[in-house]
């Protein structure tokens, strides 16, 4: 298994209407992992895996609406991963993420 890659949490609604706040990936295999809030206030789950590592190359996408409690506790997880890491940078990424949300201003 490769490395998760971090991409910053942003903050403000891309293109297609949501605003990513934990965006990781992975390159050996290939997975994307993003949790984030839609512009119509819901938040979300979104995986994409390939089908069936090693052998197959097709891949999977799992999509679903998620509860704020979920969120958090994802976030919650990545919090953790990067103090281990010594990624303070992240780390007070992810808590202005938990505040915002905590007080509904997205």
């Amino acid at each position: 298994m490769g490395k998760f890659y971090y991409k910053q949490p942003c903050f403000e609604y891309n293109s297609d209407g949501k605003m990513e706040i934990i965006h990781k990936y992975c390159v050996g295999p290939i997975e994307v992992l993003i949790y984030g809030i839609t512009r119509d206030k819901e938040f979300y789950f979104d995986w994409t895996f390939p089908e069936f590592y090693p052998d197959d190359s097709e891949l999977e996408r799992d999509y679903r609406i998620i509860s704020k409690e979920r969120m958090i506790r994802a976030i919650n997880v990545e919090i953790e991963t990067c103090e281990k890491k010594g990624d303070i940078e992240l780390v007070k990424k992810y808590k202005a993420a938990i505040e915002m949300i905590e007080n509904n201003k997205y």
